[in-house]
């Protein structure tokens, strides 16, 4: 039984169903605004995306390749932002496989990374005689042959890029096959021409568009797409093996130095 002892309480029990009932309404509205379907624009760049052609197939998916929207690449001043300062200061890969004592420790890391002990040696030789950050040059031997040393591609003009850089028949007539596929020749050439690019674009993202467009388009301002897609790729895998190498080397030495230091200073 319920007892209303004065006009307060009375108020009350009038407003008490109505006002219930507009609580409930409001909270089944807030529900309903959560939980309906995404608006046309969203649902089309979701589906866009989803759609995307994957620059992967499925059974060359590696772990380092993070999962990052095709269309960053849309805008090369995010990406220019991103990695343009490095090559700057010293490298860390380059420091550590410099040193007599370390040198071991990073080729074994990149041996396991490309499953090749040769790919491993000539990316590291020949970046370090050309001064690129390691893991710039082991992300761009990925991105152009996944570390194949026999990758073949033809191109829309009959010309065709082979061996571990991708380097096109056209820019060196004189080579065999033999040439081509030679990971230390591969490797060689093709660090020199990103060296070059390095040098003349003034940044990273120039020289990887030079890189894969030419010296000639980029300069002009016509860099297609798909190079800023590549680049995205190639950004995407550098982020990813610079954090392993962190973790498996970098970081490794580093605590054992720290910890040596505090031995000596006892």
């Amino acid at each position: 039984m319920k007892m209303c002892t004065n006009g307060r309480s009375e108020s009350a029990g009038i407003f008490a169903g109505p006002l219930t009932f507009i609580t409930l309404l409001l909270t089944a509205a807030l529900c309903v605004g959560f939980f309906l379907p995404q608006t046309v624009e969203t649902r089309n760049t979701a589906e866009r995306i989803r759609n995307e052609k994957t620059w992967l197939a499925e059974e060359d998916a590696d772990p380092l390749l993070l999962s990052k929207p095709i269309e960053n690449a849309l805008n090369p001043e995010n990406l220019h932002n991103e990695i343009s300062t490095k090559g700057k200061e010293t490298d860390s890969g380059l420091e550590l496989y410099r040193q007599l004592i370390t040198r071991n420790a990073v080729i074994e890391f990149y041996e396991s990374v490309t499953g090749n002990r040769d790919v491993a040696l000539a990316i590291l030789e020949y970046a370090d005689i050309y001064n690129i950050p390691i893991a710039l040059a082991f992300s761009l031997a990925f991105n152009e042959s996944r570390y194949k040393v026999r990758a073949v591609n033809g191109n829309s003009n009959a010309s065709v890029d082979r061996g571990l850089f991708q380097l096109n028949s056209e820019s060196f007539p004189g080579f065999t096959e033999d040439d081509f596929f030679n990971p230390y020749i591969s490797a060689k050439q093709g660090l020199a021409f990103l060296r070059y690019c390095l040098d003349i674009g003034g940044n990273e993202i120039s020289a990887l568009a030079m890189y894969n467009a030419g010296t000639h388009r980029v300069r002009n301002n016509r860099t297609p797409q798909m190079t800023l897609n590549h680049i995205s790729h190639i950004v995407t895998y550098r982020r990813g093996l610079e954090d392993m190498f962190n973790v498996k080397v970098a970081s490794v030495f580093r605590n054992k130095e720290n910890k040596a230091l505090a031995f000596i200073g006892k």
